[in-house]
């Protein structure tokens, strides 16, 4: 298919030009090499070359240039591919924009050169062969393949008629549709927002080089964002370019964000509005001949202020583990020796209301774990905790530890209010906490389980629960027996 191919190489590294001539001089090309843009454009003054490799950055006249001399000046319908590092959008929609025909990203192998070359070739055959219609129709569609194979974006070029002329895998993706030569805007767009902007962008009686932006649901799972670029030659409006991005992270961050600041806001209104009314009512004087009607609201107040601090360090412990601003210090503990000291601490609280707190084992010495020590004091000071709150007078707490294939699992049962399927559903969610005439009185924060997941989860860790409604519930933590420094289950 190369016979008497004549092949003109542009490039200002001597390894480029000497490498693309030896390639395709084995394959029966005639090459010629210029190692910047002046010697190129000499050589074209006198000589027709079917191909042109140019690099694109060079010092004085550059690819650019060069190709526009070819594009403007020799008008042999000679194929130009552009050889640069830059394998971006803007660089291919330019060198297209400038009569270019492709685009081998540097550094490249052999077959790619000679891929591209074959390729350029039955172009040039192309050129010779159809009118200037069907020729400009293809030079729009000559956006190089493997940048557009490897893009992370969804692009779409659309013509001044309003046709489809190029889609990207991502983009067929995205809008789930297959591209072919039929396909136009209102069958690709069903997002009317994203239909008139294309209509502005090609209605405007003064095109002007503006990018519209307009962010869409698509469906639960995939939030997208349209950049919508008109595309110029010659000064005249030639089509439109879509670049989509998938922004659906970020976006469910901020809802994620403001239903946390929402939760965070209603959390605080509830006891501050409280202790306010409660202050108001002392300093009417109502109560000024009633002292110990005085106390009693203090007490109230104090109780309310102890459950507004909690839920603030709470909230500023969560801070501090997402953002990376808490130091750990991973060490070897014996966890049978974490529960004794904690359910040592429990146990005055415990007593108060007559509830007996046992450890279990299942026989073993020892039930090291790899971990920080405020990490494990928070998980299972927060089930404690929760197991004495809930628990009925007299009842019992009983934390059962052992170990079970790569795990030290740990039970803590107790003897409780329990719950219902329902009211599990939302047990490890922020600022969840169940409401019901069982659980009038008990304050908290809604926020010890979630932490204790969130925590777990940085050792490969896990929790289940197991309830039923005035019989009790039982907390099942799974801890790697093997963690190392990285948080990594070994």
């Amino acid at each position: 298919m190369n016979d008497t191919m004549h092949v003109l190489v542009v490039d200002d590294e001597q390894g480029v030009r000497e490498g693309i001539k030896r390639v395709l001089s084995k394959k029966g090309y005639i090459v010629d090499t210029a190692e910047n843009g002046e010697k190129a454009i000499e050589l074209l003054k006198h000589k027709n070359y079917d191909l042109a490799f140019i690099d694109l950055k060079m010092p004085g006249i550059d690819g650019f240039k060069v190709t526009e001399y070819i594009h403007n000046e020799v008008k042999t319908n000679t194929v130009v591919i552009i050889v640069s590092v830059l394998a971006t959008v803007d660089a291919a929609i330019e060198v297209t924009r400038r009569g270019a025909f492709d685009f081998l990203v540097k550094p490249f192998t052999p077959q790619d050169l000679l891929n591209v070359a074959e390729r350029a070739e039955r172009q040039r055959k192309l050129i010779i062969e159809r009118e200037k219609y069907l020729l400009e129709l293809n030079r729009e569609k000559s956006l190089s393949h493997q940048i557009l194979q490897s893009m992370q974006e969804g692009l779409v070029v659309i013509n001044i008629r309003k046709q489809v002329v190029l889609m990207n895998p991502k983009a067929e993706y995205y809008l789930n549709q297959r591209f072919d030569e039929s396909l136009t805007v209102d069958k690709l767009f069903y997002t009317k927002r994203v239909r008139e902007l294309i209509e502005e962008l090609l209605g405007s009686s003064q095109a002007k080089e503006e990018t519209k932006v307009f962010k869409a649901r698509i469906n639960e799972d995939l939030m997208l964002e349209f950049r919508l670029h008109p595309i110029f030659r010659d000064n005249n409006l030639n089509g439109i370019l879509i670049i989509i991005h998938d922004i659906t992270e970020d976006w469910k961050i901020e809802q994620d964000k403001n239903r946390f600041v929402s939760m965070v806001a209603h959390e605080l209104k509830s006891p501050l509005a409280a202790i306010i009314n409660y202050l108001n009512i002392i300093i009417s004087g109502m109560l000024d001949d009633k002292p110990e009607k005085i106390h009693e609201i203090l007490e109230r107040c104090k109780i309310r202020g102890e459950a507004l601090l909690e839920l603030i360090q709470d909230l500023l412990y969560i801070n501090k583990r997402d953002t990376g601003r808490i130091e750990k210090s991973i060490k070897r503990y014996d966890l049978k020796e974490i529960l004794k000291e904690q359910l040592d601490f429990y146990n005055a609280t415990a007593r108060t209301r007559n509830i007996e707190l046992k450890l279990q084992t299942d026989g073993a010495e020892k039930y090291p774990v790899m971990a920080d020590k405020q990490d494990l004091d928070r998980i299972f000071m927060n089930l404690i905790s929760n197991g004495i709150k809930y628990n009925r007078e007299g009842g019992k707490l009983t934390i059962n530890i052992r170990k079970e294939d790569k795990y030290i699992v740990v039970d803590v049962s107790d003897t409780g209010i329990g719950m219902d399927e329902k009211e599990m559903q939302n047990l490890f969610k922020e600022f969840y906490r169940i409401k019901n005439k069982k659980t009038a009185g008990i304050t908290g924060t809604g926020l010890g389980l979630a932490t204790v997941k969130r925590v777990l989860g940085e050792y490969n860790g896990k929790i289940t629960v197991k309830s039923t409604p005035d019989v009790g519930s039982t907390f099942t933590v799974y801890f790697p027996l093997n963690f190392n420094q990285k948080g990594k289950s070994i």
